[in-house]
């Protein structure tokens, strides 16, 4: 299979054919993986019909149509770089999350080495103002704006970390349970909360109002330190071995951190637990004991007053009641 620069033709009237909340919404899952140096993805439908692309680390993207696009880096780092208005190079770390505008020029997606899992959910710009009402014209005027003069638009200079509520919300989409008329229902219901959610919430609201300015070196250790955090919950993370890993003082971090993430980093961490946690006793079936060490608990009781304090209920809640 030969490498080649890969083209990403979005017809919006094929798009949206079979989409949600009267054909205005449409999600999709990627997964790129890299063996021998080579990489592959899945889930993108290009100009031909194969389903797993061997490609080199660009994909050039052309819509005919205005478009929004959410996208949530669940796993890996994504770009997208519009070739009309380049300073535009939206950058989407891993657990991050941002919301552009494709107008009809063309861009293009870049990905770096090794896997990757992205949710997207392509928008209609019409949905906006008819599911937000006078909240798209108060909150978003310059994407109005973008879109009346056909210009690029970036939500956040600086992407945003997903949320904990957020990522369970993609989840709930991801797995869904159901087929045929109701998984449609079910689907719709969920899209919508996502998108309500992702643009007015209160953890993104929070977050969208302040207005973060940070070197793009500052922001890029403190990515660093949150993607330590996330693949270390079971282990002690102490705020001077974090600082080091960011290279900065403690006092730095934690102001930074909080600038950017919307909380202090402990209340960070133990949020992330206690989601990951949820999701280990739901999803996985595993015990609260098990769940409380996977997440670096050694006593499930303090565990059970943590997840209490934090989720506003214990964790026996999660598990079904036994006939």
């Amino acid at each position: 299979m030969r490498k080649e620069l890969l083209r990403k033709e979005i017809w919006v009237r094929k798009l949206f054919k079979d989409g949600f909340i009267n054909n205005t919404v449409q999600y999709n899952q990627v997964d790129v993986t890299t063996k021998n140096n080579n990489s592959f993805i899945r889930g993108i439908d290009f100009s031909n019909s194969k389903i797993i692309h061997e490609f080199a680390s660009e994909i050039s993207v052309i819509s005919d149509q205005h478009l929004i696009k959410l996208h949530f880096s669940l796993e890996g780092t994504y770009c997208y770089q519009p070739l009309k208005h380049i300073k535009y190079l939206v950058r989407i770390p891993e657990n991050h999350c941002n919301m552009f505008y494709y107008p009809t020029t063309e861009g293009r997606d870049i990905f770096f080495k090794g896997s990757a899992k992205l949710f997207e959910v392509y928008v209609k710009p019409s949905l906006l103002q008819n599911l937000l009402g006078d909240q798209f014209e108060h909150s978003f005027s310059k994407l109005k704006n973008a879109i009346s003069n056909s210009n690029s638009f970036v939500l956040w200079d600086k992407s945003k970390f997903i949320p904990p509520n957020i990522r369970s919300k993609i989840n709930d989409i991801i797995q869904c349970p159901y087929k045929g008329d109701i998984r449609k229902t079910y689907l719709e219901s969920k899209l919508t909360v996502l998108i309500i959610d992702f643009l007015l919430g209160r953890q993104t609201s929070k977050l969208s109002k302040d207005n973060v300015r940070l070197l793009n070196a500052d922001y890029m250790a403190l990515v660093k330190v949150e993607d330590y955090i996330r693949k270390n919950l079971k282990e002690s993370l102490k705020i001077m071995d974090l600082a080091e890993i960011a290279g900065f003082n403690a006092t730095k971090l934690k102001r930074d951190f909080k600038k950017l993430y919307g909380v202090t980093i402990f209340k960070y961490i133990t949020a992330l637990r206690m989601e990951i946690a949820k999701s280990l006793i739901t999803q996985d079936g595993v015990s609260i004991a098990h769940a409380a060490y996977e997440v670096g608990y050694a006593n499930p009781q303090h565990f059970t007053t943590a997840f209490k304090r934090t989720m506003g209920y214990v964790p026996s809640e999660l598990k079904p009641a036994v006939q």
